[in-house]
């Protein structure tokens, strides 16, 4: 009997676009809630961005709810999800389709959490910056912020290297198979890769903030750093080899026949994305 094709990257380009979908634009709609918790209203919603107008004094309130109110809720709730899916995928039995979906999804989300934290903490600029902007009575709290933001960030970013490399190998079963490897980096980690840079680029390029001017192109493309985790996952686990499991962990065959209704589903909420998102709601 003949074998059939293995379209296995088919799945994997769907589950990366859903991915996507539900780790970005969640991002912007923490702000989006935050806002409204606190008193606030928004003027538009937005993929890459959220306008609010400042109704209320931030500045009256305490640390935690300053920081919280002013843009550094979303990237803590982004790592929280990471890290909760994070334990799923170590703990759960999972279906092939349903590991290769949280495994991408944990990666965007860690990504969009311990990134913000690296590159706002570095920077002083994004959410982050906009947090520090309402402490210029307390500069020292500036400062410390922005140490303790640059160290979690960069050490959760590089963790997560290794974490994705680490879930490659439950796709993997023979690990001295470079072909083998190689396949599983491209589909799972470099096709996540790809699609979360050109959706960052197409929603921003789409975002009002560009015709004001608010939002930079030299921002948007620092905030594409963030997304090194994928690139570098699919380096240890294609073409370095670092840290082969000592046992097997192969549990898993990425799915060969391809969903082509999830697919569909993935495009449809990509395009929502860039073209209704990307440009903002305005409420």
């Amino acid at each position: 009997m003949k074998q059939s094709k293995d379209l296995s990257i088919v799945n994997c380009i769907a589950t990366s676009l859903l991915a996507v979908f539900l780790s970005i634009p969640v991002h912007e709609f923490i702000h989006f809630i935050t806002f409204y918790i606190y008193g606030d209203k928004c003027e538009y919603f937005a993929a890459t961005s959220v306008n609010y107008l400042e109704l209320i004094d931030y500045r009256s309130l305490s640390t935690f709810h300053r920081v919280m109110a002013t843009g550094g809720s979303a990237s803590i709730v982004n790592a929280i999800i990471g890290l909760i899916l994070l334990v799923i995928l170590l703990k759960a039995k999972l279906g092939s389709m349903t590991r290769l979906f949280l495994t991408q999804l944990m990666g965007a989300h860690l990504t969009e959490g311990f990134g913000y934290f690296m590159i706002d903490g570095i920077f002083g600029a994004g959410d982050w910056g906009n947090v520090f902007s309402y402490f210029t009575d307390a500069p020292e709290f500036v400062s410390v912020l922005r140490i303790v933001l640059s160290v979690v960030g960069i050490g959760g970013t590089v963790c997560l290297f290794f974490i994705l490399n680490h879930m490659s190998y439950y796709f993997i079963e023979d690990p001295e198979d470079k072909g083998q490897r190689m396949g599983v980096a491209i589909r799972l980690h470099l096709v996540m890769l790809i699609t979360g840079v050109i959706t960052h680029f197409a929603t921003w390029a789409q975002n009002p903030g560009v015709k004001s001017g608010a939002t930079s192109f030299a921002f948007s493309c620092l905030t594409v750093l963030m997304w090194i985790p994928f690139f570098w996952a699919f380096m240890f686990t294609g073409v370095m080899k670092v840290m082969p499991p000592k046992e097997s962990r192969f549990l898993y065959k990425l799915p060969e026949k391809p969903n082509y209704i999830l697919l569909a589903a993935g495009i449809i909420l990509i395009l929502i994305d860039i073209f209704v998102f990307g440009p903002g709601i305005y409420l």
